[in-house]
């Protein structure tokens, strides 16, 4: 069985920002005629909004590959053997994002995310293959592909942090 799983945009934050504005840029210039400005924009849009990395894994073969696709279209990325890694496990991450006005006043948000990771032979997460938002179904998904990959779950205390400044 092939199973796809998203993990995150390759491009977050002020870059989706940036995208929604290439496409009000290119709906004023497709208005005006502007051909050449409309497909640019259109483009530079679609390559920000449309681009993400995830990871692909064949159960049947025993592979998986850690993938970027570009413009939503385009998959690059090598199948590498799962037994490559000696586990899974689950790690709780912490994101945060903040903003900075010009007054110093720093305003931030936390989002709380579950992922399973391929934990490598030093017994740490290595890749994330899966992202989830509660832990119940972090719980499940890992168990799932532990089943199917024929891997044992590690248990570990990881908490990650991650912290995306937002300027």
């Amino acid at each position: 069985m092939l199973v796809a799983n998203k993990i995150s945009r390759t491009l977050e934050g002020p870059y989706r920002f940036m995208g929604l504005a290439f496409i009000i840029i290119a709906a004023m210039s497709l208005y005006e005629q502007a051909w050449i400005v409309f497909g640019t924009n259109v483009i530079l849009a679609w390559f920000l909004l449309g681009s993400y990395s995830g990871v692909e894994i064949d159960s049947e073969k025993q592979q998986f590959r850690s993938y970027n696709m570009w413009f939503g279209l385009i998959k690059t990325g090598k199948w590498k053997p799962v037994n490559k890694y000696i586990g899974l496990t689950l790690v709780s991450m912490n994101k945060v994002f903040s903003v900075n006005s010009q007054s110093n006043r720093s305003t931030s948000s936390r989002k709380k995310e579950f992922r399973v990771y391929f934990v490598n032979h030093k017994k740490r997460p290595a890749i994330a293959v899966k992202k989830c938002k509660t832990h119940d179904e972090a719980q499940k998904c890992m168990d799932e592909l532990a089943i199917w990959l024929h891997l044992p779950v590690f248990s570990t205390k990881h908490s990650l942090h991650a912290a995306k400044p937002f300027l």
